[in-house]
């Protein structure tokens, strides 16, 4: 009765693309679009209970914060843990790239949607390490929790070894999905 069986095999954090330039500026100044009102889930290690440049500062009354950050859940698929952390450094890191609002850098430093909120879904450990049965968990709790966080995007900047045709890896098929 079994169809298939796959490795679950280890993933790594990775961050060697974030300094490409996307024009999020130009689209701010030009525009005015920001990021307030959309939720973006952050699959990584998790995030920082604190740090000023995620701080909430009234953007959005729409916007539930936990702890004073623009951060509306934290759910920890590697330790079980109820309270945002990130015991690796990587998810605060791409959190602050994705939302950070360059608070401490007079915003020079802003991120791509400063004014977004964040739902960090934890599936690295502190070594930076997870396995992708975790990421397909997280990408399940993203879309059934879409609405509740008005989560518009998913950002996972881990990566694992090739071992299958896309066609049949089960990470492939649930980011589809």
């Amino acid at each position: 009765e079994v169809l298939s069986i796959h490795y679950d095999r280890p993933l790594n954090a990775h961050l060697s693309r974030a300094a490409v330039t996307v024009g999020a500026r130009a689209v701010k100044s030009q525009w005015g679009y920001d990021g307030a009102g959309v939720g973006v889930a952050v699959i990584d290690s998790g995030i920082t209970a604190h740090h000023d440049d995620l701080g909430y500062r009234g953007m959005s009354s729409a916007v539930r914060v936990v702890g004073g950050q623009r951060v509306t859940a934290f759910v920890d698929f590697v330790n079980g843990r109820a309270l945002p952390y990130d015991d690796n450094g990587h998810g605060t890191h791409v959190s602050g790239i994705i939302a950070g609002d360059g608070y401490d850098s007079f915003g020079a430093k802003a991120g791509i949607a400063p004014a977004a909120h964040l739902v960090s879904l934890k599936v690295l450990d502190a070594h930076g390490k997870g396995v992708i049965s975790d990421v397909i968990a997280a990408f399940g709790w993203a879309v059934q929790n879409r609405l509740a966080h008005n989560i518009r995007v998913i950002n996972l900047s881990v990566g694992a070894r090739v071992t299958e045709s896309y066609w049949t890896d089960p990470l492939t098929l649930a980011a589809k999905r």
